[in-house]
């Protein structure tokens, strides 16, 4: 259906960069993802409009690297910058706040769909005055809840990284506010999008506009080739060696210290192996500082995050499998670009992995949050490469069956199907 002159609007959290000439940077993934989602909308939209936080100038210039540039005139993309990402909670509410609520209220008049999410900041709640205003204006909304965030809250506690305080305020407050988000949202909107089947039986209980889905990235020309998979298997009859990659940000939830005690304790068992670890974060230093602590420095190699697509490839070419061991629940993008690239990922039992161990994806996991069950799982792979090669060939699959162009397509034609039933006359 031809909607001419009315925009896809879409509010993420995730920052972007203002630019001259209408262009703005943003990750070089999520630009990816914003290209083919355009390309998906076909004629249906005039554009797509891209409400974000801004990036501070400061932070552009050290991620420049890992960044890409889209452009209005090029792609059909627009940046709307909401704030200013590094503002405080004083200068949102005093500052921001009122000017926020008039531009999502002026995109949101002059968008055909709103594509959202649930609000996790409480303090600053950008996506809630976008959810807010949609529903007032009696806008078509597909609404993205990325994580399954119910158990995060007793992982902390759990991990004695939250004290009481925290956890009650988490308890009683937050996590109750996210809740009932994804309660309302899947009885007002047109689209409640939940990476977690078990997030779908529990909120959806068979509502049709609740749906489980994969947010991949990669298309079938990222897919890793036969000569490169034979290849690596080559290298490896001749040297057993393993080599265990993880890539993306290096911070506190992402559990990376337990990544490295797995591979100590993999290591202490017998298994020659190695890890590489691509990106940067907060967590950088602590854990350089833990590799020379449990003997690692030679086995592990820090590597700055470089863009997607070839630059990334190159360095995973050479690894065997990836390895994840979040503190609470995740749903990386990359957990699917390590199987487009043939590798088997080695992680922690937490929903999402569980449920692509279940689904057949080259996925393995252990018990959270325990290093040395993971170092368990390396070692039985150590010892059995003939099961890594059936787990590699499971992976690669998945990732056929899972590419960006399939979800973003059927995404597309789930909103199509939205606008058909709104336009169709009544009776």
């Amino acid at each position: 259906m031809k909607t001419a002159g009315k925009d896809y609007l879409i509010a993420v959290l995730a920052p972007a960069f203002p630019l001259q000439n209408g262009k703005f940077a943003t990750e070089s993934a999520f630009a990816k993802h914003l290209v083919e989602l355009r390309r998906s909308l076909d004629d249906s939209f005039s554009r797509l409009v891209l409400l974000a936080p801004q990036m501070p100038e400061d932070r552009y210039l050290e991620s420049q690297s890992y960044l890409a540039e889209l452009s209005a005139a090029e792609h059909g993309i627009v940046f709307e910058p909401a704030y200013p990402l590094d503002t405080s909670v004083a200068q949102f509410w005093l500052r921001h706040a009122l000017p926020l609520y008039r531009r999502v209220r002026d995109r949101v008049s002059a968008s055909r769909v709103v594509h959202s999410a649930v609000s996790d900041d409480f303090w600053r709640p950008m996506m809630g005055i976008v959810n807010w205003v949609a529903w007032w204006k009696r806008r078509p909304v597909i609404f993205v809840v990325d994580i399954d965030f119910r158990r995060d809250t007793s992982r902390y506690r759990t991990l004695g990284l939250r004290g009481l305080k925290s956890y009650l305020v988490n308890r009683l407050v937050y996590d109750p506010f996210k809740w009932i988000q994804v309660y309302t949202a899947v009885r007002v909107f047109d689209l409640v999008l939940l990476k977690s089947q078990s997030m779908v039986d529990d909120f959806g209980k068979g509502r049709t506009n609740v749906r489980n889905y994969y947010d991949t990235v990669h298309n079938e020309a990222d897919i890793i080739t036969p000569d490169d998979l034979r290849s690596r298997r080559q290298r490896r009859q001749s040297d057993r060696a393993l080599k265990a990659v993880y890539f993306g940000r290096l911070v506190e939830y992402k559990g990376l210290d337990l990544t490295l005690r797995a591979v100590h304790a993999a290591r202490n068992a017998g298994a020659d192996l190695s890890l590489k670890i691509i990106g940067a974060g907060e967590s950088q230093q602590g854990l350089i500082d833990l590799t020379h602590e449990l003997g690692l420095a030679d086995a592990v190699e820090f590597i700055p995050p470089v863009p997607y697509g070839p630059a990334l490839f190159d360095h995973l070419q050479d690894g065997d499998f990836a390895i994840a061991t979040p503190l609470v629940e995740d749903t990386p993008r990359g957990a699917f670009d390590a199987m487009a690239r043939g590798l088997p990922i080695v992680a922690f039992d937490i929903t999402y992995y569980a449920d692509l161990e279940n689904a057949q994806a080259g996925v393995v996991t252990g018990q959270w949050p325990d290093p040395e069950s993971v170092g368990g799982v390396i070692v039985a792979l150590f010892n059995d490469q003939l099961r890594l090669d059936r787990l590699t060939e499971q992976a690669v699959a998945f990732a056929k069956r899972n590419t960006h162009t399939h979800w973003v397509d059927t995404r597309a034609e789930w909103t199509r199907e939205i606008l058909a039933r709104l336009d169709r006359p009544s009776d």
